[in-house]
């Protein structure tokens, strides 16, 4: 089941909330805390996997490698 990330802006909780797909479409957000309906969804951050391997940077330049890599030096 799906976890979903809410924030308060009233209060400052943040805090997560399971929910089928069903009940998201009808889910009216409240604070478990304050109960303000003042609450926006948040997100994470996403890990992407694969991608170029190590020490095989194509197109990797000292000026556009936000640090320097073993092609850069």
């Amino acid at each position: 089941m799906p976890t979903y990330n809410y924030k308060c802006k009233d209060c400052g909780l943040s805090y997560s909330i399971e929910l089928s797909l069903a009940e998201k479409d009808s889910y009216q957000p409240e604070c478990p805390d304050c109960q303000s309906c003042d609450v926006f969804q948040t997100f994470n951050r996403v890990g992407v996997l694969g991608g170029s391997k190590t020490g095989d940077v194509s197109g990797c330049s000292a000026s556009s490698c936000p640090s320097s890599c073993s092609s850069c030096d």
